[in-house]
């Protein structure tokens, strides 16, 4: 249970860091544009967590 709440905050640090950017960065923003950076910045953590082989964050680590 402690490596998915760690994985979780990641993700949501990862996601905050990439909305509030983008949010910064442009003069008109819609929470459409804010939403999928957001996204776009988790995609990794996803691929991490799919992948058995990571140590970190791979599936079969997270049921060990």
């Amino acid at each position: 249970m402690t490596k998915a709440k760690l994985m979780l905050a990641s993700w949501a640090r990862s996601f905050a860091t990439a909305a509030l950017t983008c949010y910064m960065t442009y003069e008109v923003v819609t929470w459409k544009i804010v939403m999928n950076a957001g996204l776009a910045a988790v995609i990794p953590m996803i691929i991490r967590y799919l992948n058995p082989k990571d140590a970190a964050f791979g599936r079969q680590s997270a049921a060990a």
